[in-house]
């Protein structure tokens, strides 16, 4: 048998036979996209084409393994499937009638880039970098390192939907010089996004799906792939300017994803009417600088924007200092961010006092004649202009509604705002809604999401609150939320009541084999172990058996479908497996 059938074509593990895989569940009889190599084609006598993982209009990834170096490799094979054609009789690829042109100049394109990216993998470690090149059937072949990873979309999956802050300026900061260094190269990504950004089982982010620029923006030869989200808006129309602003675009629309848990509009949909919502008005626990970065670096105007990732990155970690706004030779001892908190406080009370005077006056003009409206609104322009005095409240001789506490002035000395210490006019209902103000946020969508990860996530529960149901699912495995009654960007305050499904898995199942690995009869305790995970209802049946020891399973059968082994059984009806057990006995005499 030769080596290539020892391995698994899905994850090139090693397999004792051929079949369906015990490590990623691949099957080997499955088909194969016909426009793509077959899995266990040889290329340049040492490398083997697994499965096809991922393919766009300029190319296809397949995974692969080495024979010299025994180890796992990536393989992209130019393949722009707008252009040329492959049959299965053969691996050599057919360029279309006319297309002769295109095709040899993109190709020249496709193997420029990635020597480019070879020669930078000696400057980064952060990239998924080639390591061989050659041509064969036509076209050309790049081996790229295999590192095990997850996409930063699954690796979002498992951490409740979002990022902290801490977190992310954690995480991204080898990858930011990794990308100045690529631009500093003459390089430029165009497709930033959650699916191309890996997340190495140490924890280090990797940049991952470089390609030709043609497949990066509408409108040429090759079929356009843009991220929903993350592509720039100059990427949809073939007139703008692409450049370093464009992947500053991308990145910061990753951030906005990472840290609200909402992916941010289309820059299509924003044309005309902008309402792209700061970070910070969805989550407040992201820093007020963070915030306005973020959406400085998504601005629809190419010029408008951050330009370049230095840029991006000097604006994001800077912290305005206090000591710099102070006169020279004067001292300060207070934390830099005291001051500019005081600010924002006076601010707030200003505004919620005039709100409160404001609305005071509604309500008595609601309930009031016309007569007395007119004069509500005499003595309201009366309160807000100030008199000679320099004295912004109302005068003795002002009456203010019996629904606002009166504010007395004790000194006759002129006044040009309340202490900071003074309470703000307000009626009850006013000072709820202004104690919500600042800590809104946008309904995140919970489907797909883990129950445990987002019900655990402190994110979360300083907002939401959950009211669950759990339901069988055919989508989506146990344990998975299915289904939300608040609908993905609704504004909401905290703590906001949300009721959610949570999947108890398939409602028909598979009846599992009692057999282990080698083979051998599992014990009852083994056996229900995964009955419970599948939520099969079962009950025990005790058989004496002379040759057997107690406690092994023996034989399953369900009453209801006459399933046993390999069969089914319908859960969400409550069918009920039974289960043989083994009870040894000797001289007819069961033996505990």
């Amino acid at each position: 048998m030769s080596e290539h059938k020892t391995l698994c074509m899905g994850c090139m593990e090693p397999l004792d036979e051929a079949g369906i895989c015990p490590h990623c569940g691949y099957d080997d009889s499955s088909p194969s996209n016909p426009s793509y190599l077959p899995p266990k084609t040889i290329l340049d006598g040492r490398y083997i084409v697994g499965r096809l993982l991922s393919e766009n209009g300029e190319s296809g990834v397949y995974i692969g393994f080495d024979r010299s170096t025994e180890q796992k490799v990536l393989v992209r094979e130019y393949m722009p499937d707008a252009l040329c054609s492959r049959s299965r009789e053969t691996p050599e690829i057919k360029i279309n009638s006319g297309a002769l042109v295109q095709y040899k100049n993109y190709m020249s394109e496709f193997i420029e880039l990635n020597k480019e990216l070879m020669r930078l993998r000696s400057a980064t470690s952060h990239i998924v970098a080639p390591v061989d090149m050659f041509s064969q059937n036509n076209t050309a072949y790049v081996i790229m390192q295999y590192t095990e990873s997850v996409t930063l979309r699954e690796y979002l999956a498992d951490n409740a939907g979002e990022l902290t802050w801490d977190q992310v300026r954690k995480l991204f900061p080898p990858l930011l010089t990794t990308l100045s260094c690529i631009h500093n190269a003459g390089l430029l990504h165009r497709g930033i996004s959650l699916d191309n950004i890996l997340v190495t089982d140490r924890g280090e982010l990797l940049l991952t799906g470089f390609s030709i620029p043609e497949v990066r923006t509408v409108n040429t030869d090759l079929a356009p792939e843009l991220f929903t989200g993350c592509s720039a808006p100059e990427q949809y129309a073939s007139s703008d300017w692409i450049g370093t602003w464009t992947d500053v675009y991308a990145l910061a629309a990753v951030m906005y994803r990472l840290l609200t848990g909402c992916m941010p509009t289309e820059p299509m949909a924003r044309v005309g009417s902008d309402d792209l919502l700061e970070p910070a008005k969805i989550n407040p626990n992201i820093p007020a600088n963070v915030s306005k970065v973020i959406i400085q670096a998504m601005r629809l105007k190419c010029d408008a924007r951050i330009q370049t990732v230095t840029e991006f990155v000097t604006k994001l970690f800077d912290q305005p200092s206090y000591m710099q706004k102070m006169p020279n030779g004067s001292t300060q001892t207070i934390p830099i961010q005291v001051p500019r908190q005081s600010e924002r406080q006076r601010r707030r009370k200003r505004k919620k006092k005039a709100a409160a005077v404001a609305n005071a006056f509604m309500i008595l003009g609601a309930i009031a004649l016309v007569a007395i409206v007119v004069a509500a609104f005499v003595l309201l322009a009366r309160m807000l202009l100030p008199d000679e005095s320099g004295v912004n409240f109302p005068s003795q001789s002002q009456s203010v509604p019996s629904v606002v506490q009166s504010v007395p002035t004790t000194s006759s000395e002129p006044v040009t705002e309340p202490p900071v210490s003074s309470e703000p006019l307000q009626t009850v209902s006013e000072a709820t809604t202004a104690r919500q103000q600042g800590v809104m946020f946008a309904m995140p969508n919970l489907v797909g999401q883990k129950y445990d990860s987002v019900s655990n996530s402190e994110v979360w529960k300083e907002r939401l609150t959950f009211e669950v149901t759990y339901d069988f699912s055919e989508e989506y495995e146990a344990g998975v939320i299915y289904e939300q009654d608040i609908e993905e960007g609704t504004t909401l305050y905290p703590v906001q009541n949300v009721k959610i499904s949570v999947s108890k898995g398939l409602s028909v199942v598979e009846i599992p084999d009692f057999h282990n690995e080698q083979g051998l009869a599992m014990t009852a305790e083994e056996y229900a172990a995964i009955l419970d995970g599948l939520n099969i209802k079962y009950e025990y049946r005790y058989v004496d058996t002379p040759m057997t020891a107690s406690g092994f399973v023996m034989a399953v059968y369900c009453s209801e479908t006459g399933g046993e082994v390999g069969g089914t059984i319908n859960v969400a009806e409550g069918n009920t497996l039974y289960v043989d057990v083994s009870n040894f006995v000797m001289n007819n005499g069961p033996v505990g």
